[in-house]
């Protein structure tokens, strides 16, 4: 068996002051500031001949066609094939603003300097990428699944969802570990009001474990419908640690078992999906609460939009799935937010984990338990028949 090694980097992606921000259509303003610095976090597997690596930026989320060409380059540059490579976001609301066709979370606002800043993003990829492939050193692997309590639920039924699972790889050298979490919660401690760039809550679960490990990415899953919304207790910096510090202690109580990685595999499938007609009026129930009917409004603004946009006027949206096996363990790239339900789904039937907002964004793919209304079905280009084909792709 071919010795398993593994190099890690990290680069600081925090935009100037002024540079606008991506989240929140309600969002008024440019950045004012920073609370906590933006990275780009890499971890390179590699076995034998065999190399995967993952790029983990904190920002909202990389357009498909910018995904595209992150992967094509880094490929290159690492003498890898494309499915080996995973671009994805941590889809923090309190990033800077990119390429998101045909997607808008920016209230309209444009940015000048966006070319630029892209293009400072790819640097910092590119090199961290090749510092990780430059520093490998021979690692074990093993492997934890925790569920995180008093942190998140369903966003639209609090009752629902009260248990997240987090998955933790670690990969461990004689004096450094290496960390790779997916956590599935949206990233939206802080609010619309908010107008410093900031990592959020996955930014502040990696400083934690940070403070023990030589990286820690904490990508993110199956969030679709799981948020704080019902738990926090206000939208501050200081909720933003105090909930990050919760699952900080529940970390430490996971038991981390042998992981034996042989061989690693990297492939690609494509998943033809079926779109929704988004020029049907959808019927909306009246609701007492404001908070409902804002959210109703911005769901439905969203599917006006996109009911203009060629990718979505056809039948089907044919996408890529980039599923990789770490041994017993499998972990999908999707470019696409899927309900934890989907994600509960495919760890019970194949041990595959999910990392979403992963080598491009296709929306919102909606479950069966979601109900017609809701936030994300409003604005989701796909039909309810999509998740059931997706999880069939993926198993099978």
């Amino acid at each position: 068996m071919s010795e398993l090694r593994a190099g890690w980097a990290k680069r600081e992606i925090t935009p100037e002051p002024g540079y606008a921000m991506a989240g929140y259509i309600a969002r008024q303003g440019n950045s004012v500031g920073v609370l906590d610095p933006l990275y780009v976090r890499v971890l390179l597997l590699e076995q034998g001949k065999t190399r995967v690596v993952i790029i983990l930026a904190d920002v909202l989320l990389i357009s498909s066609r910018c995904a595209t060409h992150l992967r094509k380059v880094l490929a290159g540059a690492l003498t890898i094939r494309p499915e080996s490579v995973v671009v994805a976001a941590t889809h923090t609301h309190s990033g800077p603003i990119l390429d998101m066709h045909p997607f808008n979370f920016s209230g309209g606002r444009s940015e000048p300097c966006k070319r630029q800043y892209s293009k400072k993003l790819e640097t910092a990829m590119l090199q961290a990428s090749l510092e990780a492939s430059i520093l490998l050193r021979r690692v074990t692997g093993s492997f934890a699944k925790i569920e995180v309590t008093g942190v998140a639920t369903d966003r639209n039924r609090p009752r629902r969802a009260h248990r997240q699972n987090l998955f933790i790889f670690k990969f461990s050298a004689p004096k450094e570990v290496a960390l790779l979490a997916t956590y599935g919660c949206h990233p939206t401690v802080l609010g619309a009001d908010n107008r410093r760039f900031s990592g959020d809550l996955h930014g502040a679960i990696s400083r934690i474990l940070e403070k023990k490990a030589a990286i820690a990415l904490v990508a993110n899953g199956a969030a679709a419908n799981i948020s704080t919304r019902f738990m926090r207790r206000d939208q501050t910096p200081r909720e933003v640690t105090r909930l990050a510090t919760q699952i900080g202690r529940q970390l430490v109580t996971a038991r981390f078992e042998p992981l034996t990685i042989a061989p690693i595999t990297a492939r690609a499938r494509t998943v033809v999906l079926p779109l929704a007609d988004l020029k049907m009026t959808v019927p909306v129930r009246r609701s007492r609460s404001t908070r409902k009917a804002i959210v109703d409004k911005e769901g439905l603004q969203v599917r006006a939009r996109l009911s203009h946009m060629p990718e979505f006027s056809k039948v089907a949206l044919k996408l890529q799935v980039t599923v990789w096996r770490l041994g017993t363990i499998a972990l999908t790239a999707l470019p696409l937010e899927i309900y934890s339900d989907t994600g509960e789904f495919l760890w019970r039937r194949a041990h595959v984990i999910p990392i979403c907002y992963a080598n491009g964004y296709w929306g919102y793919l909606p479950s069966s338990a979601a109900a017609p209304d809701d936030y994300e079905v409003l604005s989701s280009p796909f039909s309810r028949r999509a998740d059931a084909i997706l999880r069939r792709s993926i198993l099978f």
